[in-house]
């Protein structure tokens, strides 16, 4: 769904709900006074579960400042408590949702390879090449067959990325980073 689509509130609507309810215009003050102030929370609520959820997956508190247009202090200043959200215990049946940006990046950039090159599955010599471990690529299954768009995890290393969330689990983490994938794949 695009941002286009979610913009279903208009100006146009609230006004027209607020007439099809009031048919004197000083009644609808209070109510619109409800409605921007209801607005106004979810907005917050929103920008702040945003930038919680990009805190836990290790973004900085620089690059959330430039992309809200302001500086770090400021961001900082506005969102530091709604950032301190307690998140869901760490679990694998929350997927690659709790990976950090670090450790979803290495592992698009295992899958791109084996996609590229028509491995018939994502294997952990291709993830642990990914992650900088260029020992493994002697062991990368030999190029093959059809393309596809999406290539599957072989079963060694899908036990590999439980063994991750397993490993970030033991450390307390809140989030599977990219040292829980090396370990994970020892």
């Amino acid at each position: 769904m695009g941002i286009q689509q979610m913009t279903g509130v208009t100006l146009e609507r609230l006004v027209a709900a607020l007439e099809s309810t009031h048919a004197d215009v000083r009644d609808r003050i209070a109510d619109a006074m409800v409605i921007a102030e209801h607005l106004d929370q979810t907005g917050d609520e929103l920008i702040g579960h945003v930038v919680a959820t990009a805190r836990a997956q290790g973004v900085s508190w620089s690059e959330i400042g430039t992309r809200m247009g302001v500086s770090k202090q400021a961001a900082q200043q506005r969102l530091a408590k709604a950032a301190e959200v307690e998140l869901e215990p760490l679990s694998p049946e929350q997927g690659f949702t709790r990976f950090t940006i670090e450790a979803r990046n290495v592992l698009t950039a295992a899958h791109e390879a084996a996609r590229g090159r028509r491995e018939p599955y994502v294997t952990t010599s291709r993830i642990a090449v990914a992650a900088g471990i260029e020992s493994a690529g002697a062991r990368l299954p030999d190029p093959g067959g059809d393309p596809q768009d999406l290539v599957p995890y072989d079963n060694t290393a899908q036990q590999a990325l439980m063994r991750a969330f397993e490993i970030a689990i033991a450390d307390g983490a809140q989030m599977v980073d990219v040292p829980h994938l090396v370990e994970a794949l020892r």
